[in-house]
C-alpha cells in the first residue's frame, strides 16, 4: 500500500493512523513506536485506545507535536494546534480551524 503524505509547514507527515506505515520501526515498547520516517525525521508515536499521540522530531530536534483519532477504519482526524484535518481512504476530505478567543 502506497502512503500518502501531508504537508504540513514544509514536513511531510504520513497520512495514516497506523503507526507501522509511518515509516521503518526503530523501536518499539508496550504502546510506544519510534519510527524513522526520512533518515532526518522520527515519530514517537504513543498509542492510547481511538488516540495516536504523536512527537516529530527532525534532526533530533522536537518540532511539533499532534493528535490522531481514529473514527472508524478508513477515517480519522488529526489535530495540529488549532487545526483538524479529517481524512478518509487516506485522502484529506476537510480542513477545519478554530479561531482562539
Amino acid at each position: 500500500m502506497k502512503i500518502n503524505f501531508q504537508f504540513y509547514k514544509k514536513y511531510k507527515l504520513p497520512i495514516t493512523i497506523n503507526p507501522l506505515e509511518y515509516g521503518k520501526l526503530i523501536f518499539n515498547i508496550d504502546n510506544i513506536n519510534i519510527i524513522s520516517i526520512t533518515p532526518k525525521t522520527i515519530a514517537v508515536i504513543t498509542q492510547f485506545n481511538e488516540i495516536n499521540e504523536v512527537k516529530f522530531f527532525r534532526n533530533g530536534d522536537f518540532i511539533f507535536s499532534y493528535k490522531d483519532y481514529k473514527l472508524d477504519d478508513n477515517h480519522f482526524t488529526r489535530k495540529i494546534k488549532n487545526k483538524t484535518f479529517t481524512f478518509k481512504n487516506n485522502v484529506l476530505i476537510e480542513t477545519t480551524i478554530t479561531l482562539e478567543s
